[in-house]
């Protein structure tokens, strides 16, 4: 049946299909309550762009400017494919999550592919990668249900894009790290440590393979040219629409951020330490296995060590971010804040202990010709134990029984199933406040508000992180108006100062004694100021 390889790219494309389609009937019905708090971070930026009398008076979105640094390929892409579903930006999303599923799946494989020439060992890990993994600094790997398809999973479902282009053709080099400059567009973040893999990757070619034809002082000069090229869109973006320059208060400015940002973000020992967690442990498992069983095979061993060194070179890198960061910022009064987004491209490190498991396995592999025959039934036991693995009788049970195995496959081809957010009461809420409620409308309660209702939210801690670079005026002002509100001791005081920030609306499980309510759902509450 598989005979050929035109056969077996069928097959792995009809297996993603399956997956991709799935996914997009599950959410066929899904609802606001049930994406990410950053993508309900993102759409309400899309839906500005739609139509910029909306926000007036909004936290972030009181000017364009303020987000036009974030993101623009995963936010122009939304916007368009909304332009097909009725600025359904929840459905958009879900044609989004079907066509990346896909894409997912299918690059993966040809990467995989492309190092190991195994078709069954390829095809196994590049549906394994799919599983969810939970990564220090609340980072997740993987790509699942609605919630995930955020800007570092499109980047992560393109991410193979360069390393297929890897050759000893300079040519080919050239269009990997254009690539790897372009796809980075879609999440910088993870695009910066994608780019750091594609850098460190031809460090190794130099060192362990010894190409140094292919990577020469002058090559890699052009390919630096490359990536640039490919940035060049969020560059404009960003360094265009951001100020570094102190042209307020630092001190100010830091009680924020603080508030704001978690202190581990801006201590590298103390990130470092959640890598020392036994899920992420396990990873490391793969490399030294690897290592170990292939000390004796030339082959094997250069493969091996160029894992290991990437491994280690995509965690400390990252962490050094904080210590450059701060010596610019003192030496030239700067104040510069990237190294808390920066250290988070860690997370790329856990590439290297994927192509170690494939790896690995092609090692055992080649030892006995009898195993080889035995892949397509472990192929068929892998996609069963998929189906199965979200039954309660698989809750207790390692690996199995994990997000890293359950949510590769949606519940509506699954056996048992994960239950979904759906906060029905929040969506209730927001159809109320969307039909009763005036367009200009001031929202003091959720962020989910936002984009759900197309109103302008204050005060809310998940949209002052959209103005920590893109507005530090306005987000010291947010700072303050917390502190403010929190030092207020009556009802009276605070419902006052609220009225003083234009807010008309108040969304919450509180009670207000002063005011009366005009729609609740359940403990959710809507009053009216006065």
């Amino acid at each position: 049946m598989l005979n050929t390889f035109k056969h077996k790219v069928l097959f792995v494309c009809i297996i993603n299909l399956i997956i991709g389609f799935a996914y997009y009937l599950n959410y066929s019905d899904a609802t606001y309550s049930m994406l990410s708090s950053d993508i309900q971070n993102i759409i309400p930026v899309a839906q500005k762009f739609d139509n910029q009398e909306l926000f007036k008076n909004d936290l972030y979105l009181n000017s364009i400017d303020n987000v036009r640094y974030y993101t623009p390929f995963y936010v122009q892409s939304l916007r368009f494919v909304a332009n097909f579903t009725n600025q359904d930006y929840v459905q958009a999303l879900n044609v989004i999550g079907f066509i990346f599923h896909i894409l997912f799946g299918v690059l993966w494989f040809f990467l995989l592919y492309k190092f190991t020439d195994n078709f069954w060992v390829s095809l196994i890990i590049s549906i394994l990668i799919r599983g969810l993994i939970w990564l220090p600094g609340y980072e997740i790997w993987g790509i699942t249900g609605l919630w995930s398809i955020m800007p570092r999973t499109l980047y992560i479902a393109l991410m193979p894009l360069p390393f297929l282009f890897l050759s000893n053709k300079f040519r080919s080099l050239l269009l990997g790290a254009f690539f790897a400059g372009l796809i980075f567009n879609f999440h910088p973040i993870t695009g910066l440590g994608g780019i750091l893999l594609f850098c460190v990757l031809l460090l190794c070619i130099a060192v362990f393979y010894n190409e140094k034809e292919l990577v020469t002082v002058k090559n890699i000069f052009f390919v630096f040219i490359a990536i640039g090229i490919g940035m060049l869109p969020f560059i404009y973006s960003y360094f265009g629409k951001t100020e570094s320059s102190l042209t307020y208060d630092l001190q100010l400015y830091n009680n924020a951020f603080n508030e704001r940002i978690p202190l581990v973000f801006s201590e590298p020992i103390q990130f470092l330490k959640q890598w020392l967690q036994l899920k992420t442990l396990f990873f490391l498992l793969p490399l030294f296995g690897y290592l170990f069983v292939s000390r004796n095979d030339i082959e094997h061993f250069k493969k091996a060590k160029t894992l290991a060194l990437c491994t280690l070179l995509l965690i400390i890198i990252p962490s050094l971010s904080v210590y450059i960061e701060n010596f610019i910022n003192s030496t030239f009064g700067l104040n510069l804040r990237m190294s808390f987004q920066l250290i988070r491209m860690q997370k790329v490190a856990i590439v290297p202990s994927y192509f170690a498991i494939a790896f690995l396995l092609v090692f055992v592999l080649s030892k006995s010709q009898k195993l080889k025959t035995l892949l397509p039934y472990v192929f068929v036991f892998f996609i069963s134990l998929l189906v199965i693995c979200k039954a309660p009788m698989f809750n207790k049970i390692p690996f199995v029984g994990d997000d890293l195995m359950r949510c590769i496959l949606p519940n509506n081809i699954s056996v048992g199933s994960i239950d979904e957010k759906r906060l029905s009461d929040y969506d209730n809420m927001a159809e109320f406040v969307s039909k009763n409620i005036p367009a200009n409308a001031v929202i003091y309660g959720s962020h989910f508000f936002r984009g759900a209702t197309k109103r302008a939210v204050v005060l809310d801690s998940k949209g002052a992180s959209m103005i920590i670079e893109g507005n530090p005026i306005q987000f010291i002002k947010w700072y303050e108006d917390v502190i403010k509100l929190e030092e207020l001791t009556t009802e009276e005081e605070k419902i006052q100062f609220l009225k003083q920030l234009k807010v008309t609306h108040i969304i919450t499980t509180k009670t207000y004694q002063t005011l009366s309510v005009i729609h609740s759902e359940h403990a959710l509450k809507l009053y009216k100021i006065e």
